[in-house]
Parts: C-alpha cells; structure tokens; sequence
C-alpha cells in the first residue's frame, strides 16, 4: 500500500480518484460496504480508488479529557484496508488547523486540489469541517458544484438490527460482549483491541474480565 500524508502533498494526484471518507476505526463492516463500493466505482469509472483517514483520531483531539477506545492504531487500520483491496490511503494529521476548517475549505484543499477527486464516497451520516458544518446534503452540493460524482452508503445492521459503528464496538467491547463486536468487527476480537477496550473501562470505573466487566 501506497501511504501519503496530505500535508506533504505538494501538488495533486495526476490520475483522478474515487475518495472513500471516513476514520475507520476497527475497520468494520460498515467500513466494508463503503470499501467495496469505493472499488467497484473506480473500476467503472476508471479512476484510482484510495482511503483518507487521520491520525491521531478526532476524538483524541475534540475531547481530550474523555477515554476513547482506539480500536486499531493507523498501522493496523492501514494493513486492515489493504487487505480489504484498498492500495492507496491518505492520511491527514488531525490537528488544531483541520479540527478548526471549515468542510468547503477541506473539500477544496484537501479533496480536490490534493486527492484530485472525481468521486466521493460515505457513509449514510458523515460529516467534517469545522462543528462538523459539512453533513451529506451540503457535501453533494459542494460536489454537484464542482463536477464531482457522490455515493452516500446506507446504515448496515448486526444480526440483532443494532447499527454498526466504531462507537457500537467500543460500547460492545467495554460490556463485555465481544460476539457482538466482533460480529460488527466481521473477525474474532484480537488481544490488543481488547486491552485498549480495558483502558478505556478502567478510565470509567470499571474493568473487563474474561470477556466481561467486574
């Protein structure tokens, strides 16, 4: 896999791209849908199919007095979208400048003059920019103004109809169910994701033990 880091980007991608965006954290099922749909896009359309993600997560930086469970760290993030036929990922830092631009500056900074977008692809409710100004709707304006294509991915579900999504796996992992979160997850559970599900616990009072919380 190919990795850029957007603020080393001196100048756009040649070859236009199908975007897929969001965090990716734990790389779930849902994250799946919007992979496969971001390959099938590229291939239609003959552009490159890459990731954005940041690093560190936005969580760390919006709330940084609340615990939050990374469930994978970029380097198993990446290695997992590889593995799901993603060969190439951007990544921005996620600092005080992008936690404070607002979403047409990212659009126009980031995803066109950089990625050199000629698709977007997201989940049913993603949004970014600046107190999160840039939802679904405002994101297809901004591509319907710049001659960008848009997929929007609907809400993917667990057997028991629970959404699926990073938050759902860190609830999951901190009760304790992990058939659950690894049904989400679409794998088994791994030792460090669970060890990171224990900080995240601990912080709050509580503690996994043996899958469940004492």
């Amino acid at each position: 896999m190919r990795v850029y880091r957007t603020g080393d980007l001196s100048a756009r991608f040649d070859k236009p791209t199908a975007v897929c965006l969001g965090v990716f954290d734990g790389v779930h099922k849902g994250h799946r849908r919007l992979i496969d749909e971001t390959l099938s896009v590229a291939a239609e359309k003959g552009l490159q199919a890459i990731v954005h993600t940041y690093d560190p997560l936005p969580g760390f930086v919006l709330c940084p007095s609340k615990a939050v469970c990374e469930l994978t760290p970029l380097k198993r993030r990446l290695q997992l979208l590889e593995e799901a036929g993603i060969g190439l990922a951007a990544v921005s830092n996620f600092n005080e400048k992008l936690q404070h631009m607002p979403g047409n500056v990212f659009f126009d900074e980031i995803l066109l003059d950089k990625l050199n977008a000629g698709h977007i692809i997201v989940g049913f409710n993603h949004r970014f920019g600046f107190h999160a100004d840039t939802d679904v709707d405002r994101l297809r304006e901004l591509c319907r103004k710049a001659g960008v294509g848009l997929s929007v991915i609907e809400p993917v579900y667990a057997s028991g109809g629970q959404l699926i999504s990073s938050t759902a796996i860190r609830d999951a992992l901190v009760r304790g169910d992990l058939a659950l979160a690894g049904e989400m997850l679409g794998r088994k559970v791994d030792g460090d994701m669970l060890r990171q599900a224990g900080c995240a616990a601990a912080s709050c009072g509580t503690s996994i033990i043996n899958g469940g919380l004492a």
